[in-house]
């Protein structure tokens, strides 16, 4: 059911997203300075006879709602790319998102070629493993409907509910004649933020943070010690594609490889208490090994917080592209007991002074996402926005964390596309798991199997060429794995055996003897300063 406010408290909301602006913020309070009071009140005068004249005499009915909730929109367009406006039916998913809880099955899912199908081996103690699903499983009906034409996030919020409610599902599993009817009784989930981690043959670890939440420290610490911390030969930390998040979990996982005292970040603003710096409070003596941290150009907010703090303390390499460029910070402000006003608030700077945040005045919100100077491949950092790290090393502002070793992965191409649209990996999977039931960790493409994919994309109308074919044929062993993998075993293993052909990872691997030369400079440095 859509959540409908009143016109007034519509328009109340209006007058204190105004009164915000007017006024500042400063800490959870804010009030609208008298010398700008009157303005105010000509504003919301002339907002207020606005909608009256539309709600009477536009030609279609008006939504009171859509109205409101685009003027506040557009207001918040006029400050900065990320100040926003957060509706009431998406403000408890909001909370959630930040808590790193929520209440549901305890599943991941994915949707392909119409399907919504689980992709990872359920949360251990959730209600989806007590109750028995499985990676692979398709749904086809939530509470009696059928899910054909939905979209994912229509299913996810059927799914999700109210702790203690039951949802009744319809699955399609594999190898079953007749699809299997449940009911499942949902409960408090933890969402977390570490999708994969392991140790590979030659003593380096991975982990994978794919979010930050509050819980993403804890997360991390936890990860370590199951890696067994103080004997890894290295680690690489993937934030690749890791939109951020709260600041104090940036600072959690900062200080998980940092040392006491050594500056995180420092937010600037122009309220009282704005302008504040964030030491670590930690002293590490187990997570002393080599550090790799990749990025690309998803990597944001707290992503990039982490990454500056490792760079500028020569505490590790950085490895993959220029991230996103998100150093505004944001305030969370309620506006009603639904309604929340995310609202610039402050800047991050990096410990060496770098400026997270790329300029966005003057370029359309298009642009300002996908059309980045700092992607292009003629793209030289400005010689006069430069840094230093703690040793010295040269570090370029500008906006985001410029890598130190920048590697781009290829791009698809025609043929690469057409199978992609039609999903033609994927397809083919589910169709040799009927026949090939016995797939384990240890599965590799072989000549025949390729030789099946191609008859399996002549079946789908797929036009190509045996050069086509023959020239991306690491691409396709590539793809091919991961689609059967990801399908038997879950995307944690898929991913891993995806790895060890990812350009960007096995440049993490080869530059792991530089990070560890370049930790033992700066922890020597540190000692040599006095620190602790």
């Amino acid at each position: 059911m859509t959540h409908r406010l009143s016109s007034a408290v519509l328009l109340g909301i209006a007058v204190v997203g105004l009164a915000l602006l007017f006024a500042g913020v400063d800490g959870a309070t804010s009030q609208v300075r008298t010398d700008t009071a009157p303005d105010l009140d000509a504003s919301m005068r002339t907002f207020s006879n606005l909608l009256a004249l539309l709600e009477e005499n536009a030609a279609t009915p008006v939504s009171t709602d859509a109205v409101v909730y685009g003027a506040i929109d557009g207001m918040l367009r006029t400050l900065d790319p990320h100040s926003s406006f957060i509706r009431p039916d998406d403000a408890m998913a909001r909370r959630q998102e930040l808590q790193g809880r929520y209440y549901g099955l305890g599943i991941r899912v994915m949707a392909r070629l119409g399907q919504v199908m689980i992709i990872e081996p359920p949360f251990e103690g959730s209600p989806a493993e007590r109750a028995g699903l499985r990676v692979g499983d398709v749904f086809s009906h939530v509470n009696g409907e059928a899910i054909e034409g939905w979209n994912l996030n229509d299913v996810v919020n059927k799914l999700r509910g109210p702790r203690g409610t039951p949802v009744d599902v319809t699955l399609v599993r594999r190898g079953f004649e007749e699809p299997i009817h449940l009911t499942i009784i949902r409960d408090e989930i933890a969402s977390f933020s570490i999708t994969n981690k392991f140790v590979r043959d030659d003593g380096v670890g991975y982990i994978r943070l794919a979010s930050f939440n509050e819980t993403s420290g804890d997360e991390l610490r936890e990860a370590l010690g199951e890696l067994d911390a103080p004997n890894l030969e290295g680690l690489v930390l993937d934030l690749r594609a890791n939109p951020g998040g709260a600041l104090q979990s940036a600072i959690e996982v900062s200080e998980t490889f940092l040392q006491r005292d050594q500056l995180i970040v420092e937010t600037r603003g122009r309220t009282r208490g704005s302008n504040r710096e964030f030491p670590s409070e930690r002293t590490n003596t187990d997570n002393m090994f080599p550090l790799v941290v990749l990025i690309d150009r998803s990597s944001a907010s707290a992503s990039e917080i982490v990454a500056g703090a490792v760079q500028d303390h020569d505490r590790g390499l950085i490895v993959g592209e220029p991230s996103f460029g998100k150093g505004l910070v944001q305030s969370l402000l309620p506006i009603s007991r639904q309604a929340i006003l995310t609202l610039t608030t402050q800047k991050w700077y990096t410990p060496s002074g770098r400026l997270i945040q790329r300029e966005y005045e003057g370029v359309s919100e298009f642009d300002y996402i996908n059309n980045r100077v700092t992607e292009r491949d003629d793209f030289e950092p400005d010689p006069a926005d430069t840094y230093r790290s703690g040793l010295g090393r040269v570090l370029y502002g500008g906006g985001g964390i410029t890598p130190d070793e920048r590697v781009t992965p290829p791009e698809t191409n025609a043929f690469q596309r057409r199978l992609n649209i039609r999903q033609a990996f994927y397809s083919f999977a589910r169709e040799f798991l009927e026949d090939n039931a016995g797939v384990d960790e240890s599965f590799q493409v072989t000549a025949e199997i390729l030789d099946a994919f191609a008859a399996h994309i002549r079946e789908i109308d797929i036009e190509f060429t045996d050069e086509e074919f023959a020239a991306n044929a690491d691409y396709l062993n590539r793809e091919i794995q991961y689609e059967i993998l990801q399908d038997k075993l879950g995307v944690q293993v898929a991913s891993r055996a995806r790895l060890e052909t990812d350009p960007q990872f096995m440049k993490a691997l080869e530059l792991m003897p530089e990070a560890r030369t370049l930790s033992l400079r700066a922890q020597a440095a540190l000692e040599g300063a006095g620190a602790p």
